[in-house]
This record gives structure tokens, C-alpha cells and sequence, in this order.
């Protein structure tokens, strides 16, 4: 009974260091905007690109033009019932992610043997870069995580059993992945023109049978239907609007994507690099990771960069006369199609939370490599490949540490402060006040702190940044004129957009405003973040 029930175990188990991992990260940054994105959908949706009409009530289904409404139908129950914190905007994301991680191993159980699965699982759980944008679910990614992978697990199980649930279910995951965030149209076209290269007869065979056709068709249409609905509709808006050729140097995305995979890429952007003042009420435990991270030198690189690049090389070349040749080089191509488009995609592809999206392709690779080198060489030769893999976990873990170390010693940077919870405790005791954020990455986090129950002016921020635009003149005097408007901005030195305090100072100072500086609000280094500003004459 133990034998049948330990690989299942051992998949569990680096689901759980996954789960074990994000929960300790879980209340250090306060919300980002796209972790909060989703709640203009729950508590505005008037304010949405689109929603359908069912009789007299509008269902919203696309957030922009280029995501839709999933996430948000699936936290609309768990706000209602279990109010907003961070606990309930991110413990929903890390189950997500724990789910990945597991289904990384099954697939790879399938295809490499349940060893070689522990193994990559564990590197995957311990990835830096795919742990905290998924518990942070910055992108957003962890539902794009959760269906990418769930999709090659389903169509993998076809190609064993050929039952049509699995086409059904894998074509489910990729429509709702294209609903969810039309960005997975890179890995739509990336892996559908390496299926043909490498699958051509199969493919053939599969639209010749009509109940296959039809379970793939009616996967697809079915959880794209929304976002198939509303580019009929809108002429595909979502291509005409998002999609251009980019100007972007290669080197410099090429460059993120070597950062993702060695774990650095969040360095300085969601942590601090240098403390700006001394941390408070500091736990006892907190003091474990601070001397650990001070022992190894601050380590930010892991090595699973280097075991990654080589798994590209490696696989195809080590799996050409194995089982496991066309699963490696629909994997590479998929891959590098993948990121062709993500290269080529105009103001997209170059950023930390595009090339994540990328995962776990290339440890499904390495796993391909692992396990060939364990049907070839089962002792001396998988021991090496074993030691590496779990070298590459240690890494992992170190440069998970320094992070940690980081929100402790440092703090999170602005646009994911923790002084975003006081702000809001502070605004929400002021009952029939407005609320106008001067500045991004405000105003939507109020929003969802607030559970939609705090009053605010929506794209304040906008408005200032745009000055001296006639109609944000217009708005923005009459905002200044309710002596019901309370103004948010960042302190001096940490705006997202810089200037933006100065601009309203000078807009009300012009104008014959006093400026009344209600309140500053200050981080757990007590570093002051946030100041909240009332203009009287």
C-alpha cells in the first residue's frame, strides 16, 4: 500500500514546500495594482470594458481589453463571505501555484518516472521568480500557471488513454487561459505551430475523428467563449488594440529572461535593495533568515540558470533515440516560439512577469534530461543529475532567504508598501469623505482594502498626471471644491510618477487652496509613504 501511495506522496510533499514557502511571504508587501486589479469588476463593474446583458442584470467579462473577468468570479464568493486582506487575496493564488507544482509532477511522472518528478517538482516549488508571482500573483499569472499546466497534463493523458474528457478538458483550460489574460496567445501559437512540426500525422488523424474534433472545439469555445464574444462584437478589439511590432532591444528581454531564471528579476522592485529606516516590532524568528542571509553573502542568483539553458540544449540532443524525443522537441520548439512572439510583442515580453509566464516549460525540459540520464545510466549518472538538481533547490532556497531578508531588513518598495493597510484603516474612519489618489498604484488597493465600501473619485490618478489637459483642469477644480474630497499622495521622493505631488500642490496653490496635511502614513521601517491632503480656502 505505502509503495502504490509514495509517488503520489512524494508529489504532495513538494506541493506542500510550495505552500509552506508562500505562506511565509504572505504578509509582508502590501497589494500591488495587479494583484488588486480584478476587485473593479466586483465592486465597479460599471466601470469594466465590457459586460453582457442578461435581461436586467450585466454580467462583466472582460476587466480591459486584454484580460477578462475569471478571477474575479472566483474571489467575488471568497470577499463576500471572508472579507478582504491579504490572506484572502493571495492563500487563493498559492493553492493555485501548490496545484501547478503538483500537476508539473504528474506530468512529469508520466513522462520521466516518479524520481525524476520529485526532483524537478522541488525545483519548481523553490523557483524565487514562479513562488512569489504567484503568491503575489503580479502579471496577474498564477491562473495562467494553473491552465497552461493543466492543459499539457490533459493532453498528455489523451495521448495515453485517447479518451475525448482529456481533449475536452485540455482545449477547457486553454480557452479559460485566453478568457483569463489574452497574453496566452503567445503560448497558444508558440506550442500550436511546434505541435504541427512534430505531430503532423497525429493532428491529421485527430481532425479526421469527429467525437476528438468536437471535444477539442467545444473545450475551447466554451472557456473562450466570453472573450470570443466580445472581440465579434468589438471587431477584435483585443488584437487591434494591443498588438504592435516592438522596438525593444532583444538583448535587453533576452537579459529578464536570464534574470527570471536564476530568481534576481524582483531585486529592487518589490523589495527594497537598501534599508531606509530600521525595522520595527522585529519577531524573534524574523532574526533566523536575517543571519542566515548575512552568513552567505546576500546570494541573489541561484544556480538553476545554468541547469535550465543546459536542459535546452541537452534534452532534444540526449532524447533522440529515447521515448521521450518528440515530448522534448515539442517542448523546445514550443518554447522558443513562445518566446519569439514575446520578443516581438510591442511594450510586452520584457518584463519579469511576461518571461514567468514561460514556466514551467523549461523544467519539464530538465526533467526530460533527468530522466533520460536515469534510463541510461540509473546509478552513478542519475546520482550526478540528482545532486545537481538538488544543488540547483539549495540555490533556489538561498535566493528565496535574501528575499525574505529583504522584506524584513528593507521593506517592500512603494508600489507594494505595507503602509497601504493603515492608509486605509485611516481613510475608512472617516465616513462620508471621498477618497482621490493623486498618484498610481492607490487608488485600486483602497478599493479592495476597503471591500468596496470606501467612497472614491475612479481614475483620480489619471487625472493629476495628465495636467494640464482641459477636461482633467475641469474635474479636478471641482473635486478641490467638495470639501468632501480627501487627497492621497505619495511623500516626496517615493512617487510612482515623479512630480505628480508637486503638480496638485501647485494646481491648488493657484488656485487659492491651502494645503491642510491631514495625516502621514508611514511603513513598518518608519518611512513615511503616504501623506492625505485637504484644500481649503
Amino acid at each position: 500500500m505505502f509503495q502504490r501511495s509514495l509517488p503520489y506522496l512524494a508529489g504532495l510533499l513538494a506541493c506542500g514546500l510550495f505552500l509552506a514557502l508562500g505562506l511565509i511571504f504572505i504578509p509582508y508587501p502590501g497589494a500591488q495594482y495587479d494583484e488588486t486589479l480584478f476587485v473593479m469588476s466586483i465592486h465597479s463593474p460599471q466601470y469594466v470594458e465590457y459586460a453582457m446583458k442578461f435581461g436586467a442584470v450585466k454580467v462583466p467579462i472582460m476587466l480591459m481589453t486584454y484580460i477578462g473577468t475569471l478571477k474575479a468570479a472566483i474571489y467575488a464568493p471568497i470577499l463576500h463571505f471572508f472579507g478582504a486582506g491579504n490572506a484572502t487575496l493571495r492563500i487563493p493564488v498559492l493553492l493555485m501555484g501548490g496545484a501547478s507544482v503538483f500537476l508539473l509532477y504528474l506530468i512529469l511522472k508520466r513522462l520521466s518516472g516518479w524520481k525524476t518528478a520529485f526532483l524537478l517538482a522541488l525545483l519548481l516549488a523553490t523557483d524565487a521568480l514562479f513562488l512569489l508571482t504567484d503568491v503575489f500573483d503580479w502579471g496577474p499569472v498564477a491562473l495562467q500557471h494553473i491552465l497552461f499546466t493543466g492543459a499539457i497534463y490533459s493532453f498528455l493523458r489523451f495521448s495515453d488513454d485517447r479518451r475525448g474528457r482529456w481533449l475536452f478538458l485540455g482545449s477547457l483550460c486553454a480557452g479559460l487561459a485566453l478568457w483569463d489574460k489574452a497574453l496566452f496567445i503567445w503560448l497558444l501559437g508558440g506550442f500550436s505551430v511546434a505541435l504541427l512540426a512534430v505531430f503532423p500525422r497525429q493532428l491529421l488523424a485527430l481532425a479526421k475523428n469527429r467525437r476528438h474534433l468536437a471535444a477539442v472545439i467545444l473545450g475551447f469555445v466554451l472557456g473562450a467563449a466570453p472573450f470570443l464574444y466580445y472581440n465579434k462584437i468589438h471587431k477584435l478589439r483585443t488584437i487591434t488594440a494591443n498588438t504592435e511590432m516592438d522596438e525593444q532591444h532583444p538583448l535587453d528581454k533576452l537579459a529578464m529572461l536570464d534574470r527570471t531564471l536564476d530568481g534576481s528579476g524582483l531585486m529592487g522592485y518589490i523589495v527594497r535593495e537598501d534599508p531606509e529606516g530600521p525595522v520595527q516590532n522585529l519577531k524573534m524568528w524574523e532574526k533566523i533568515p536575517l543571519f542566515f542571509n548575512g552568513k552567505l553573502g546576500n546570494p541573489r542568483n541561484s544556480f538553476q540558470h545554468i541547469l535550465l539553458v543546459l536542459a535546452l540544449i541537452l534534452a532534444p540532443i540526449l532524447c533522440w533515440n529515447g521515448p521521450n524525443r518528440k515530448a522534448a522537441l515539442l517542448f523546445v520548439l514550443g518554447g522558443l516560439f513562445t518566446y519569439i512572439l514575446m520578443l516581438l510583442t510591442k511594450s510586452a515580453g520584457g518584463s519579469a512577469h511576461h518571461t514567468v509566464l514561460l514556466l514551467p516549460i523549461p523544467q519539464i525540459l530538465a526533467g526530460l534530461m533527468v530522466g533520460e540520464i536515469y534510463r541510461r545510466w540509473p546509478r552513478r549518472g542519475f546520482r550526478i543529475a540528482a545532486a545537481l538538481v538538488l544543488l540547483c533547490v539549495v540555490s533556489n532556497l538561498t535566493v528565496l532567504n535574501t528575499y525574505l531578508a529583504h522584506f524584513i531588513a528593507c521593506g517592500p518598495t512603494v508600489i507594494w508598501s505595507d503602509a497601504i493597510r493603515p492608509l486605509v484603516t485611516e481613510i475608512g474612519s472617516r465616513p462620508g469623505k471621498l477618497f482621490f489618489g493623486a498618484d498610481w498604484g492607490i487608488t485600486q488597493q483602497v478599493e479592495f482594502y476597503g471591500n468596496g465600501k470606501i467612497g472614491f473619485h475612479r481614475t483620480s490618478d489619471a487625472i493629476v498626471i495628465d495636467l494640464p489637459a482641459p477636461l482633467n483642469v475641469q474635474h479636478l477644480e471641482r473635486y478641490m471644491a467638495d470639501p468632501s474630497t480627501v487627497f492621497v499622495t505619495h511623500t516626496e521622493g517615493h512617487e510612482a510618477f515623479v512630480g505628480v505631488r508637486k503638480k496638485l500642490l501647485d494646481f491648488a496653490a493657484e488656485r487659492g487652496y491651502r494645503d491642510e496635511l491631514y495625516k502621514v502614513i508611514s511603513d513598518r521601517h518608519g518611512v513615511p509613504i503616504f501623506e492625505i491632503h485637504e484644500f481649503r480656502k
